[in-house]
């Protein structure tokens, strides 16, 4: 896959803006980016995916340090992020080590099945509340075993479809440990750094990378950088409720385009 300049420009220009994204709403901005590396790049899938991973460390680590440095991020939090990500390691190695055994087709239905999910998960929340039991209190045991398997699932999917995994950890952080969605989406940044970076490593070990690839992911992800440290810097600024449906609707969109090239 050669790195024209073409492709070079297209993934600056869409790496900013996942990028900012990303910062602002705390997810690493790969499903996002998945429609645009499949379809505007023209990237094979698991050359896609690979990239959409080592763009997603560099905007996670960025994202998260922001975002730390403004006091985004509290002891408890920290303490479910380190438990949470030993065992999205695990997964993460998983999933893109499975990746190998699935036809490339079924693995395009199975990118474009996850963002129907969650774009609808997340773009209907703000306008639907269905009531959950929000209010009830863990014990340290039942915390760290809930931590560990959330983590593990998560990482799987991130493994196998190229995505940092937060708009699934975020909603987790909310619901299940009642988390603050500024302080889950955090959270979430801290967890997926080593997620995504296990996910790549094993990527790139079974071939899925070449030269053209990693220019284009480093261009992505340089613009994504300094998209993310702009979205962060104002994540704790904009309103909750605004954050939850400017991930519905990003998602939304983005499962649009995934479903229409399919």
């Amino acid at each position: 896959m050669p790195a024209t300049t073409k492709r070079i420009i297209a993934a600056l220009f869409f790496g900013f803006l996942m990028g900012i994204a990303a910062g602002l709403i705390g997810v690493g901005g790969g499903e996002f980016r998945i429609p645009i590396l499949l379809y505007v790049l023209g990237l094979p899938v698991l050359t896609a995916i690979a990239v959409n991973l080592l763009v997603g460390f560099l905007t996670v680590l960025v994202s998260f340090l922001r975002r730390f440095q403004l006091g985004l991020f509290t002891m408890h939090a920290l303490n479910i992020a380190l438990i949470m990500s030993l065992s999205s390691i695990l997964g993460s190695y998983i999933g893109a080590a499975s990746t190998v055994k699935i036809q490339k087709t079924l693995l395009k239905k199975l990118l474009a099945i996850f963002l129907v999910i969650v774009g609808l998960k997340i773009g209907l929340e703000p306008f639907i509340h269905i009531p959950l039991p929000l209010h009830f209190t863990l014990g340290p045991i039942e915390e760290t075993a809930l931590a560990v398997l959330v983590g593990l699932a998560i990482g799987i999917i991130s493994g196998m479809l190229g995505v940092a995994g937060g708009e699934f950890r975020i909603p987790a952080l909310i619901y299940l440990f009642n988390f603050d969605i500024v302080v889950a989406g955090t959270t979430s940044l801290f967890v997926s750094i080593p997620t995504v970076a296990t996910g790549f490593t094993k990527h790139h070990q079974l071939g899925h990378t070449n030269k053209g690839a990693i220019v284009v992911a480093v261009m992505m992800g340089a613009s994504s950088v300094v998209g993310a440290l702009i979205g962060a810097s104002y994540a704790g600024v904009i309103e909750k409720d605004i954050l939850k449906m400017l991930l519905g609707v990003i998602l939304i969109l983005a499962t649009v385009r995934m479903v229409a090239k399919l």
